[in-house]
């Protein structure tokens, strides 16, 4: 499979100065126009307090995080960039020639810019990638919506909350889960806000001719069942860390719903991305298949090897593609089941979206934290399709918190 560019982020002064330390998440590129631009805000009598104090922070992080951003110098060649244009060699200007000069082949980049005027040349003269820092779409926690909301209630409140089922006493949104708790912890109930009603789930769990008997080992992995097990939900998410069960739960509930005729096949696609920082393997032999099978193992673990994925292939349960052959498809009666959804594009789910036929239903996973590419923690997929779809009723999410995979797996988090 080819290898993706790694796109890196050129941020212009403003960029800078507001982002903070955000930028530094990413290595990021600047001109030296803007260290210069940084050293004469901090003094000039002429700012205001607010924009001073936002240059003498940032000049201490770019001196304290050296080595984690690169600085393309202002040199003649920058001169000859503008005066190619017909461009005034003004600061914008010298800025966004400094980002034509970078962004090559091997290093193409995206230019960060608030300014209206910079963003029209570096689109329109210079023919660059350009987003804003609201466009930017750094990839972060989802702390504000897991998909539930946990709640204890005491004797008092669980009685109120059952005599009004029908009002969103906790504000949650379409599809949303809660799980109720008593005052010592235990969990009672299971609840989801289907936009009239507090409604109790109805999860199964597994007994599949394939996979055996399975069952959710906790709270969240109940509410994947439940969420999954609902054909009316079209496109459904889970997120959650290493070994806490993604790509477990939605193969064996895909499979159960296959044995039980509600979809025809499951269709498992994966953006064929090699781990961040790990060297290249080169172009594999064989054929299509033969190329994507390597990239099929997280779904030929949970089925008992790559023998056990081939009998499924065989009897046409499952079938394997690349994203590169999605566009113009129309799929009918089957899951689309997208693992490591991380390493998506806005653009990448769009297309994916678009596929979904009659009776079909799109599911996505993957891990926030394991973006393998700048452009994926700049434009995330998986991100932007729960942001933009949280209240539909055809939509689901859930986050997975918990480990399951085994105690040593667990330890891999005391290295954060």
């Amino acid at each position: 499979m080819e290898g993706l560019l790694e796109y890196k982020l050129f941020l212009d002064t403003n960029a800078l100065l507001n982002l903070q330390d955000a930028a530094f998440k990413e290595f990021f590129v600047i001109s030296q126009k803007t260290l210069e631009e940084i050293e004469h805000i901090k003094t000039d009598s002429r700012k205001d307090g607010e924009i001073k104090y936002k240059a003498r922070l940032i000049a201490h992080l770019l001196d304290e995080n050296y080595g984690e951003f690169e600085v393309v110098r202002y040199d003649s060649e920058i001169t000859k960039i503008i005066e190619s244009f017909d461009l005034e060699e003004t600061p914008d200007n010298i800025i966004l020639a400094s980002a034509y000069k970078y962004n090559t082949g091997i290093h193409p980049i995206i230019v960060c810019t608030d300014d209206l005027n910079c963003k029209f040349i570096s689109k329109n003269i210079f023919n660059l990638e350009t987003k804003g820092i609201s466009e930017l779409n750094l990839v972060k926690n989802l702390d504000e919506y897991k998909g539930y909301k946990e709640v204890t209630l005491s004797d008092e409140e669980m009685s109120y909350f059952y005599l009004h089922l029908n009002e969103n006493i906790y504000n949650c949104e379409v599809n949303e889960y809660l799980i109720i708790r008593k005052s010592d912890g235990e969990v009672v109930d299971y609840r989801k806000w289907i936009g009239e009603e507090y409604k109790t789930i109805s999860y199964k769990q597994i007994n599949s001719h394939f996979l055996g008997k399975i069952k959710p080992r906790n709270p969240h992995q109940i509410l994947a069942f439940d969420m999954l097990q609902n054909k009316e939900q079209t496109i459904n998410v889970l997120s959650g860390k290493f070994g806490s069960g993604k790509d477990y739960i939605m193969i064996a509930n895909a499979l159960k719903l296959i044995e039980e005729g509600k979809f025809e096949k499951l269709l498992y696609i994966r953006n064929a991305i090699g781990v961040k920082d790990a060297s290249e393997i080169g172009f594999l032999p064989g054929s299509k298949l033969e190329k994507l099978l390597p990239y099929a193992m997280p779904l030929a673990d949970h089925l008992g090897g790559q023998t056990g994925l081939e009998l499924q292939m065989m009897q046409g349960t499952i079938e394997i593609e690349h994203l590169a052959y999605m566009r113009g498809r129309d799929i009918k009666n089957t899951i689309i089941y997208v693992s490591e959804a991380e390493n998506l594009t806005k653009e990448h789910v769009q297309l994916l979206i678009g596929r979904v036929g009659d009776g079909s239903s799109l599911w996505m996973n993957g891990d926030f934290k394991q973006t393998d590419s700048a452009l994926f923690r700049m434009n995330n997929g998986l991100l932007s399709v729960v942001q933009k779809l949280v209240g539909h009723d055809k939509f689901g999410y859930v986050q997975l918190q918990k480990t399951e995979r085994s105690e040593t797996a667990a330890m891999a988090d005391l290295l954060d």
